[in-house]
């Protein structure tokens, strides 16, 4: 089975700023630009644009301070691997505080203060953070990255354990992410985790299901939209094993009928795969 990638997520920043600064609004500016260029793969133009929105940022902390200026400056650094930089950045944005009506922008923050700290070895603290938001974050980009960034780190804590310890902790990480699906049925990405879970309990013919509703729903890269496919397979592979002959060919007349809608070239041949 497929481990899921990571998602360094591409935050929709195309909200109203309320600083007149010419500084700020080119560092958005930049900084919308680089996503745009990731979204298309084209890492390169991402990176300059980063570095452009880094240096207006840094331009408008010296300037005119603000919450949100540390904010954009640590999401720049964070892109760019600057981990201390972008640590230090969110943290100033914490102590200049968010107004009312600027959650969003605090979610946001503490996203991006989680992902430093992790990628600083602070993983007990990240984990604590991506837990809070996971619970408490409205913003649905935050929402999704970090029950993926969680449920990555909860899911490698319980395989490090075995028998009953390990059941346990597999069991309780699902129904946290069942609680999200639940929340936002719609959204394909928290079916994914499901399945990715579900994979290691064993329960292939729940976990199927829960990829092919991803897949149905939508996913938010290609890599995990091609992770999930494999995901699919795996879990008919594991059927194809354990089924009855009568089950599996009840199963498999479904299954095939999926395979036809998708014009995949067999039951275990994505049509990516013949690109």
């Amino acid at each position: 089975m497929q481990k899921y990638k990571r998602i360094l997520l591409l935050f929709p920043i195309a909200c109203v700023l309320f600083s007149c600064a010419s500084h700020l609004k080119d560092a958005k500016f930049y900084y919308v630009q680089a996503q745009e260029s990731s979204r298309a793969y084209n890492t390169e133009l991402a990176i300059g644009a980063y570095k452009k929105s880094l240096l207006e940022a840094e331009k408008e902390v010296a300037k005119n301070p603000s919450s949100q200026a540390f904010m954009l400056k640590g999401l720049a650094e964070l892109h760019l691997n600057l981990w201390e930089e972008a640590e230090q950045s969110f943290l100033a944005a914490f102590s200049y505080g968010f107004d009312r009506g600027q959650e969003w922008a605090e979610w946001v923050s503490l996203f991006g203060l989680a992902s430093a700290m992790q990628e600083m070895g602070l993983a007990q603290s990240a984990f604590q953070i991506y837990a809070h938001l996971v619970d408490k974050s409205k913003l649905r980009p935050v929402t999704i990255s970090s029950a993926q960034k969680y449920t990555d780190m909860a899911l490698q804590r319980a395989l490090r354990e075995e028998g009953n310890q390990k059941e346990r902790l597999l069991s309780g990480l699902f129904r946290e992410v069942e609680k999200l699906t639940n929340k936002d049925l719609s959204c394909g990405f928290y079916h994914y985790l499901q399945a990715q879970i579900l994979g290691h309990m064993s329960d292939y013919r729940r976990g199927l299901e829960e990829s092919v509703m991803a897949r149905e729903l939508g996913l938010p890269s290609q890599e995990i939209f091609r992770d999930n496919d494999l995901q699919i397979v795996f879990c008919y592979q594991r059927l194809k094993q354990e089924l009855s002959s009568e089950d599996w060919e009840e199963f498999r007349t479904l299954y095939m009928q999926w395979v036809k809608k998708w014009n995949w070239s067999g039951p275990e041949a994505p049509d990516w795969k013949k690109r």
